[in-house]
């Protein structure tokens, strides 16, 4: 009886869908060719296989198999590319992508299957055209929060492969970015879920593939760069008529049979790690108890829904639990009633912004302003009036502040702005601009109305404490000198 029960469960698995089978389908023949010149028939004559790099780990875009074969969605691409222009090509396998750069440098190999064209690699190899594109992501742990922007966290250590053009764009827009090299996704992941780094960055199909396996099901993909990497064929500078030869069997591929091989390969985030190649050796050794298990269809039909049903389950389970974490995030660090952030969003980036200052020197400066007269509103107009003109004023400073600035409400009527790699001329001009916009605007029910303001630039003595004392004194100085002005600590203090 267990037996059978075996050869049942084995053949439910052969009455998978055929997508699931997807990336073993043999690529499309070659039907077209590519017309090549005297020069470049000369320079087939005299090369009998051409030399291959490619990345040994990063599915599915390639790897090196356990056979020592290239395969994945650029092994299709070549492979087709090869017989457009009939080549004959030989694998040289290396361990790492760093490796690969280094053979393709020292001239091991003739081409590199997939690499971004870079500053530092046009030294020794010339490009094709890209011919996959893919945008670069942030894989956290399950308990991580959202990350909206990787520059808001300089002080956090993520993981990047050794070699990878990433590396160079995360050092570009943020300097002090720390970064812990890694020869491969694998090792990245492992330090992740290690608790080594705070974050791994790779390609979205990379990490998802990786996922899906079902080895990192405590990792999930936290945020986004802007950045699209668009690699391309790269080869040895001295060899021009194979860049040619490549380019041109480059261009003869359709765009159905580009969407074929991103097909064929999109596809595997559904096999959550299945091993076929053990299954099809099962199935061959029971192909001939398959007729006789056919009676069980209906019931395996039942068992699959079953599976499927709780595997949708799962699916939203956890998609409610992201979004709850979002909710959370949002509601811990907002302000209620205005939308803006609140006091403790806002002291986590006063905290942030002086450890900047502190270590790297990184200016910024503060403003506090408090809306002049607010008590009367409340006492004449009453609370609800008074929440609406909190509304209002925060939609116009709103209005006013860059993207970069943080902007909150302190409590009450009060409000702070923490403006990075702002000096004491940038602070006062910002201050007297906002203002004058309190000033001219027109708020609902009271008319208009102005407020007092404080501003202060942080100093390497500060701490958070003393940095708000500053700008405070200074706001209640405006006060005492009539309201409806700007009045800067660094000057008071000065006087």
């Amino acid at each position: 009886m267990r037996l059978f029960l075996g050869l049942y469960a084995l053949f439910a698995l052969s009455l998978l869908p055929a997508w699931t089978f997807a990336n073993t389908l043999p690529l499309p023949s070659d039907r077209l060719g590519v017309q090549i010149t005297e020069k470049e028939k000369q320079y087939l004559s005299k090369r009998s296989t051409i030399k291959m790099c490619v990345d040994p780990n990063w599915m599915p875009y390639e790897r090196i198999n356990e056979q020592g074969q290239h395969e994945g969605m650029a092994a299709d691409y070549i492979k087709l590319f090869a017989q457009r222009a009939g080549l004959a090509l030989e694998l040289f396998p290396t361990d790492s992508w760093e490796a690969t750069l280094r053979a393709a440098e020292n001239r091991q190999c003739d081409i590199i299957s997939m690499a971004r064209e870079t500053e530092d690699r046009r030294r020794y190899m010339n490009f094709t055209t890209p011919y996959i594109s893919y945008p670069y992501v942030i894989a956290t742990t399950n308990d991580k929060f959202f990350i909206e922007d990787i520059r808001q966290h300089p002080d956090k250590l993520f993981a990047v492969v050794r070699g990878y053009a990433a590396n160079q764009y995360l050092k570009d827009i943020l300097p002090d970015i720390k970064l812990l090299p890694v020869d491969n996704i694998d090792e990245g992941l492992a330090k992740l879920r290690e608790g080594k780094v705070y974050g791994y960055v790779d390609s979205i199909l990379s990490i998802g593939y990786s996922i899906s396996k079902g080895s990192h099901v405590d990792i999930k993909i936290s945020g986004k760069l802007d950045f699209q990497s668009r690699p391309s064929i790269a080869v040895r500078k001295d060899q021009p008529e194979l860049l040619s030869i490549l380019q041109k069997a480059m261009d003869s591929v359709s765009e159905a049979e580009r969407q074929e091989i991103y097909n064929r390969w999109f596809a595997i985030r559904f096999e959550q790690g299945f091993d076929y190649s053990r299954f099809m050796q099962i199935l061959l050794a029971i192909a001939a108890l398959v007729c006789g298990l056919l009676i069980w269809n209906r019931k395996l039909s039942l068992a699959n829904k079953i599976a499927q049903d709780a595997l949708n389950e799962l699916h939203n389970t956890q998609k409610k639990l992201r979004e709850k974490n979002t909710q959370l995030e949002h509601l811990a660090s907002t302000d209620l009633l205005t939308g803006l952030c609140n006091r403790l969003k806002v002291e986590n980036s006063l905290e942030r912004e002086l450890d900047r200052l502190q270590r790297f020197g990184h200016i910024f400066s503060i403003i506090l302003l408090d809306i002049d007269h607010f008590k009367r509103v409340n006492d004449e107009h009453g609370h609800q009036a008074g929440d609406q003109i909190l509304i209002d004023f925060s939609n116009l400073l709103r209005e006013q502040v860059r993207s970069v600035d943080t902007l909150g409400r302190w409590g009450g009527e009060e409000f702070m702005v923490v403006c990075p790699g702002t000096d004491q001329t940038g602070i006062t001009e910002l201050a007297n601009k906002l203002r004058a916009a309190v000033e001219q605007h027109k708020f609902p029910t009271v008319g208009h109305k102005t407020a007092s303001f404080g501003v202060a630039t942080a100093s390497q003595d500060d701490n958070l404490q003393q940095l708000i004392k500053r700008a405070d004194k200074a706001m209640y100085t405006a006060k005492h000198q009539g309201r409806n002005q700007v009045v800067s600590a660094d000057l008071l203090t000065l006087s």
